[in-house]
């Protein structure tokens, strides 16, 4: 089976229709630890990648299905606690191989906001080491990125210079890829060709401008006090003020836990 999709990828990416929608699908488990002074701190999430010849979309799962439930025909409404339950990671980051450039795009309460960056952002050291990873043959590559040093794992068998978050620019797909502190972990879980591909739906024509950093500021100041940027904006909670109390101690609390960005520099 797996030399069967890779036989079909490579007759196929000279002619997907994929010029329109995603092909292929590439699912990561990401491991990480919220708190960089707690080594128990350690969460998991689903990331999904999208592919195509000559693009590619990346969120966490959660992300991809409150997207999906919203571009339905009758969208459903997800509430901001249910979302929230489902992932800790709200971005969605799409690569554009031919224009070289990167796109995080991310509401933050109502703010939709985006910024660019170019697609090449690791200097890659391509080792001699190899291994398998789900009947993948893959080739060990080093590199440094916002702070942190990683060990990647490619299969150049998977025409895809690309992977988990702002990953990319290795001759095949990166099936596995984590810092030398072991703080991030992704690991690919499936691989495979869709039988249905995924329309692009790209269009953040009413997404904001900013540099990453202003982006990431404004996510910052909403974690840090969500009920009071909310409440700023109108809403009424209707509770007790001991309620809100508690509530808002319950937030500070997991504010200070997630301590631990994947991106240490901007």
């Amino acid at each position: 089976m797996r030399n069967l999709i890779i036989v079909v990828l490579l007759l196929g990416l000279g002619n997907l229709q994929a010029q329109d929608q995603y092909s292929y699908k590439a699912t990561y488990q990401l491991e990480f630890q919220e708190d960089s002074t707690d080594e128990t701190s350690i969460k998991s999430e689903t990331g999904v990648l999208y592919l195509s010849e000559e693009q590619s979309r990346y969120s966490s799962l959660g992300k991809a299905v409150k997207d999906s439930l919203e571009n339905m025909t009758n969208p459903v409404v997800m509430r901001v606690d249910e979302y929230n339950q489902m992932t800790d990671f709200k971005y969605t980051i799409y690569k554009d191989y031919q224009d070289n450039e990167l796109i995080l795009a991310e509401k933050v309460f109502q703010y939709e906001l985006k910024y660019k960056q170019d697609l090449k952002q690791l200097d890659w050291e391509i080792q001699p080491e190899n291994k398998e990873i789900l009947g993948f043959s893959v080739q060990k590559a080093t590199g440094n990125f916002a702070g942190r040093n990683y060990i990647a794992w490619f299969a150049p068998e998977l025409p895809f210079s690309d992977g988990p978050y702002k990953f990319s620019g290795l001759p095949g797909l990166i099936l596995e890829i984590s810092d030398l502190k072991n703080h991030y972990h992704f690991s690919l879980t499936a691989f495979q060709e869709l039988a249905n591909p995924v329309d692009k739906l790209l269009n953040l024509d009413n997404y904001k401008t900013v540099s990453q950093q202003e982006l990431d500021q404004v996510r910052d100041d909403y974690n840090r006090d969500p009920i009071g940027t909310m409440q700023k904006a109108g809403i009424k909670f209707g509770w007790s003020e001991e309620d809100e109390t508690n509530t808002r101690k319950e937030l500070s609390e997991k504010y200070k836990r997630r301590n631990n960005p994947i991106e240490l520099q901007p």
